[in-house]
């Protein structure tokens, strides 16, 4: 065996046997991606016989695609739409886990539009990422009248919605409403989750072909996966953290505090002893108001999409 020196400064053991896994995330590396990197930090992949590499997403992120094309075999699925679209694209691609029981998307708007619910946003300015069009934005769309002239392009700036204090700011609980509170500005915050929308976030989702090649890799990921969220949201986080602070340099240790504390007061993980599960209802419920909406076409098998097979047996909680 061979001693290698982490990020972080710990002396770590290279074990010649380990199974090497790429994880590609959505973003650059951040609090939401934490369980992941807590992971890594304690050792709970090791001690599963894997070795980890995550690789930070970012504004150009396309895992759907990329997976789709067979150029990556593990990666994060932001929301319910990707693995659904590329369902119905006819990929061969399973989510395993997820993350978040709560989908972390919001809106924000200044807070004198008094803006209540999202039926309030109707016809204002809406800065929106490109990934956004082919996910929440059509639900949007449907569930509450808005319009494409609404939409104006998010350069992952929110100086256009600071000087625009009439428009309204798609984002992340635990990273935009702290961005802007930084600049000046507390902002009301609209949680897409307390508006209905059902689906899971921040799921794991499989190449086909690799899943069924590599079935205890991918469980034994699972599982320490799943160990690495509870060990960040209710131990000490500070070995995660570490390593996001060394991945991504825009980060900071108080932005770090107060995505962890938002992802608490929001239960956005769930309870402890059901962090990673799905179930066979919560998805019906997304893919039923989805295909209503006419975003999928209601003869799709949803349970294509996902497999709780890599799950403990509290999956149906959720």
């Amino acid at each position: 065996m061979l001693l290698l020196q982490s990020p972080v400064g710990a002396f770590v053991v290279a074990d010649p046997s380990q199974k090497t896994i790429i994880f590609t995330t959505d973003w650059k590396a951040q609090a939401e991606h934490g369980g992941f990197y807590q992971a890594i930090a304690k050792g709970f992949y090791a001690r599963e016989g894997l070795k980890v590499v995550i690789r930070p997403g970012g504004p150009q992120s396309d895992n759907p695609r990329l997976i789709a094309a067979g150029a990556l075999d593990v990666a994060m699925a932001s929301n319910g739409f990707q693995p659904l679209n590329l369902l119905a694209a006819g990929a061969d691609v399973k989510v395993v886990m997820a993350s978040f029981q709560k989908d972390p998307q919001v809106m924000i708007v200044h807070p004198h539009i008094g803006a209540k619910s999202f039926a309030d946003l109707k016809g204002m300015p809406i800065f929106m990422s490109d990934s956004a069009m082919a996910t929440f934005w059509p639900w949007l769309k449907k569930r509450f009248g808005y319009d494409n002239k609404q939409i104006r392009k998010y350069s992952y700036s929110l100086a256009p919605w600071l000087v625009n204090k009439n428009s309204v700011q798609e984002g992340y609980l635990s990273s935009e409403p702290f961005s802007a509170q930084k600049a000046g500005v507390k902002p009301d915050v609209l949680l897409f989750a307390d508006a209905g929308y059902p689906g899971y976030a921040g799921m794991v989702m499989v190449r086909g072909a690799y899943l069924r090649e590599n079935g205890a890799l991918v469980r034994s990921f699972v599982k320490a996966s799943i160990a690495g969220w509870q060990d960040y949201i209710w131990g000490d986080p500070s070995a995660g953290n570490a390593l996001i602070l060394h991945d991504n340099r825009e980060m900071t240790p108080e932005l770090l505090a107060y995505a962890i504390k938002a992802m608490k007061d929001n239960n956005m993980v769930g309870p402890r002893a059901s962090v990673g599960q799905m179930s066979h209802k919560r998805w019906g419920a997304f893919f039923s108001e989805m295909s209503a909406l006419g975003l999928f076409d209601p003869a799709l098998d949803v349970k294509k999409a996902y497999t709780l097979d890599f799950i403990t047996s509290t999956q149906g909680q959720n």
